[in-house]
């Protein structure tokens, strides 16, 4: 889970020498990214979930799917090392996460059901 790293993120802001919006935004963009990446990897676990190999699979499904949670939250703390807003980036990332939370069982049930035949 994502838990000990937001829990951590004050600890790191302080190492990175992070004023507070910026630890504000990053714990933001882990509170919203660490579950959105969590829901999108989901379908890909119940499509190797019967394979003795699947791990290099897993990897090459659902790295593709990463990519947009990992540059809006690069882009939000850019915005926020510059003090400018990242609402918007921030927005985004709470979309993806609604996103992948409402279709994300959908997807992992199907996959499972594939696996299992």
């Amino acid at each position: 889970t994502g838990l000990p790293l937001i829990m951590l993120s004050p600890l790191v802001a302080l190492l990175l020498g992070m004023d507070v919006y910026g630890w504000k935004i990053m714990a933001l963009t882990l509170l919203l990214g660490t579950p959105a990446l969590g829901f999108l990897a989901a379908p890909g676990v119940g499509l190797t979930a019967g394979l003795r190999r699947g791990g290099v699979l897993l990897g090459i499904l659902v790295l593709p799917l990463s990519v947009p949670v990992l540059i809006f939250a690069a882009a939000a703390m850019d915005a926020a090392s510059m003090h400018l807003p990242a609402d918007g980036y921030l927005a985004v990332l709470g979309a993806l996460l609604a996103g992948s939370a409402t279709l994300s069982p959908f997807a992992t049930a199907a996959a499972l059901r594939l696996s299992v035949q």
